[in-house]
């Protein structure tokens, strides 16, 4: 019987089914619909970024500059339609509280400037790769916000190398990570490194422009790039980094002498020179570089020097420096101040220098915690004889600018406290169990390459490493001197010290503690300060650099105990119970504690006095201080009030070898018997 179809009553729809085939879109209709979606994903991206902008901008400036608002107009700089001989000295944000800036700043425009200079620190910056410091001292948005309340135009200098006798010339050591990488070339990982990095500064810096109502009137391509390369395609990339994220005002560079200014020369900027001696040379060079009808400006005028652990405190005698400025504004030229406040190099942000040693010997030399630099402003804030100097000068040579600078500010007080008894220390391998479960890997490895902080590895601070061997050893044989200094202890004990003087390094040592069957041996490593300035940067990891050979036989299956010294640990070990009162003695490195108690008013400004100490580092609250070292020259170390607080302040000393039964203090500083510099050479000869 055949079935008859049922048809469907007109009250019951049946439900739609989708056809593919009817509603499909043909692959260059959905390219298009992805084209047009991306670019409304970008306007709105770019509206959102213009609007952030603008909010930073002054009410009176709505619209992003597009042009410089300094020009040059013959052999004068024009701002606003008039003459203006910038009058600058430089001070560098990061080596000083940030309650101080203003402070500083302030004493600068009441000596007659009217411009201030700093370098921004890349490595300060990013310290791990794509984590961004901006806070505290490193709010460089502040900085600048202070500069113009104050009334101070500013010439940025962003690197991305600045030298700055800072770490690693600025650059971020997780750069080395990578075993091929070269530094300030047109190598892609650096490119790519310095455009992330500059996709997180320049948009901080761009309304801070003058054009859009900020204080900075130039900004600075690279630094001193050519006395390290001559590859102009290298400073093109750099000065489009700039530009491409929205830098508009002047730009310029600064080199060392006429060979490193062709080097470096791009036409479409302006050229300045650094010197401590033969003005008129220098200017000369200028000239005859890019023409005499372009402003001269010496960018780095050295008023001091910087000091080396183990030398003299480098000055530069007020009448060379007196008789130097009068040469700089007789001929009409502009002038920064290098530096005009110095500063401290504050944690392990010290950087070193190779300079030529005894016997012709290619020498390491780090440089000490004080930037003080002999400068017109002295490290504690003081003014000095050069300050009133420039002063008188400036008001002779260049009334105009001169004509209604402020009165100057006090010197800030200073006070030497009661000395602070140390009640407690933590040996070394208490510390190692705070800090954590070591790094295991069969090779040795720098501390470039340690797993840790997002495998940025290790920046900075100490590298302990130990190894056990089975039979009794009697020589440790480094295949390359450690990088900087290297502290042996055979089954706790020590043994000897290897460093890094210079490129022939003595790198055995002969082993008196061991015994028949199983040694430990520990070597810890003390990253001093990578290179910052010359070719030696290429070279600049730290820790053990190659293999160790014990008894001739290289040695494998290390334990690595980064020790970088970082808030979590001071903080773990702070709050420790595994402290114990201070012995007499302790013959391995260990943490010492003691509390200065201020119970009268407002902290002052102090001066650590460590000359009975031997070697370390200083920790206020958490803070850290920097290094001190018996060798010299510097003995005192500033400590600025704004670090202490009323009531108990928790001072932790990590030192390395013989400690002292108190931290005594003073209300002056000690930088060591002095020695005067002049340096009248293109290239500094201490560098």
């Amino acid at each position: 019987m055949q079935q008859q179809s049922r048809s469907t009553p007109s009250s019951v729809r049946t439900p739609a089914v989708f056809n593919m085939k009817a509603y499909s879109i043909r692959p260059v209709h959905l390219f298009r619909w992805c084209l047009i979606f991306f670019a409304f994903c970008a306007f709105i991206f770019w509206y959102v970024h213009r609007w952030n902008l603008a909010k930073q901008l002054s009410p009176l400036q709505t619209k992003l500059a597009t042009t410089a608002s300094m020009e040059t107009k013959g052999t004068d700089f024009y701002l606003d339609g008039k003459k203006l001989r910038i009058l600058s000295g430089s001070m560098h944000y990061f080596r000083v509280v940030p309650e101080y800036w203003e402070d500083r700043l302030l004493k600068m425009k009441a000596g007659g400037l009217n411009t201030v200079t700093t370098y921004v620190p890349w490595n300060a910056h990013e310290p791990s790769r794509g984590t961004y410091h901006f806070k505290a001292n490193l709010d460089i948005v502040e900085f600048l916000n202070v500069a113009k309340r104050v009334g101070l135009h500013v010439i940025l200098r962003p690197g991305p190398y600045i030298c700055a006798e800072w770490e690693f010339g600025g650059l971020p050591s997780w750069l080395l990570a990578e075993d091929e990488m070269e530094v300030r070339t047109m190598y892609p990982t650096f490119i790519d490194a310095m455009g992330k990095y500059f996709d997180e500064l320049i948009p901080k810096v761009v309304p801070l422009q003058y054009g859009n109502g900020g204080p900075i009137i130039a900004v600075q391509v690279e630094n001193e790039y050519g006395s390290f390369g001559k590859d102009k395609n290298y400073m093109k990339q750099v000065k489009e980094a700039l530009t491409s994220r929205g830098i508009v005002e002047m730009l310029v560079s600064s080199e060392n002498g006429r060979i490193p200014m062709e080097n470096a020369y791009l036409k479409d900027v302006l050229m300045t020179a650094n010197f401590q001696e033969n003005a008129d040379r220098h200017f000369d060079d200028l000239i005859r570089m890019q023409g005499a009808d372009k402003p001269v400006m010496v960018m780095e005028f050295w008023t001091g020097w910087f000091d080396h652990w183990g030398e003299k405190h480098h000055i530069y005698s007020a009448e060379d420096f007196s008789r130097l400025v009068e040469a700089v504004l007789k001929r009409q030229a502009s002038i920064n101040f290098y530096m005009f406040h110095g500063g401290t190099n504050f944690g392990f942000m010290n950087g070193g220098n190779f300079q030529n040693g005894p016997k012709g010997k290619h020498q390491y030399l780090p440089t000490v915690t004080s930037y003080d630099y002999d400068a017109p402003i002295a490290e504690d804030g003081d003014i000095t004889d050069k300050f009133l100097k420039i002063k008188e000068l400036l008001k002779e040579y260049v009334p105009e600018e001169t004509k209604n600078i402020p009165d100057l500010p006090a010197d800030i007080p200073k006070r030497a406290y009661a000395d602070v008894e140390i009640t407690h220390y933590m040996p070394l391998d208490t510390l190692l169990e705070v800090n954590g479960k070591p790094i295991i890997n069969d090779e040795i490895l720098p501390m470039e390459k340690l797993p840790i902080n997002g495998n940025s590895g290790q920046g900075y601070g100490y590298l302990l490493y130990r190894t056990y061997t089975q039979k009794k050893p009697t020589q440790l044989k480094f295949e390359h001197p450690p990088h900087d200094r290297a502290q042996i202890f055979l089954n706790g004990q020590p043994e000897g010290i290897v460093q890094r003087r210079h490129d022939t390094s003595e790198t055995v040592l002969e082993l008196k503690g061991g015994k028949e069957g199983e040694n430990s041996i520990e070597i810890l490593v003390e990253n001093q300060g990578r290179v910052n300035y010359g070719h030696d940067i290429k070279i600049e990891r730290k820790g053990i650099i190659g293999d160790v050979f014990v008894n001739g036989i290289m040695q494998e299956k290390w334990e690595m105990f980064p020790l970088e010294f970082k808030k979590s640990l001071l903080e773990a070990a702070s709050n420790s119970i595994k402290w114990y009162e201070t012995p007499a003695h302790e013959k391995r490195p260990a943490l010492y504690k003691g509390h200065l108690e201020i119970t009268d008013g407002t902290p002052a400004d102090t001066f650590l006095d460590m000359s009975e100490w031997t070697k370390g580092v200083i920790f206020v609250n958490g803070f850290n201080l920097g290094r001190y070292w018996n060798v010299g020259p510097q003995w005192t170390y500033y400590l600025p009030g704004p670090l202490l607080h009323a009531g108990k302040n928790e001072i932790i000393i990590f030192e390395q070898d013989q400690s002292a039964a108190a931290l005594k203090f003073s209300d002056k500083p000690d930088l060591g018997t002095v020695v005067r510099v002049r340096n009248d050479e293109d290239i500094a000869p201490a560098l």
